[in-house]
């Protein structure tokens, strides 16, 4: 199954995403093979622990669907 999430292309900088259930993530960096890590938002990225973060497959799967990137200026 491939539900990879078409993000910003500012691949360093943590980028917000909702998921089907309407809870909010961040990016949190990838696996050793390339999939997206996620964080709950509000969650410090930088002191996270790699254990902590959610692979993007898993995390679709428990919120019911793909997740979408947020606006995050218009958000604001």
């Amino acid at each position: 199954m491939n539900n990879r999430t078409q993000l910003p292309p500012e691949t360093e900088a943590s980028r917000l995403v909702q998921a089907a259930d309407g809870s909010r993530w961040r990016t949190a960096g990838r696996t050793s093979d390339g999939e997206q890590l996620y964080v709950l938002d509000g969650v410090d990225v930088d002191t996270c622990p790699m254990w902590v973060r959610e692979r993007e497959e898993l995390l679709v799967g428990l919120t019911g669907g793909p997740l979408t990137a947020v606006d995050e200026e218009a958000a604001a």
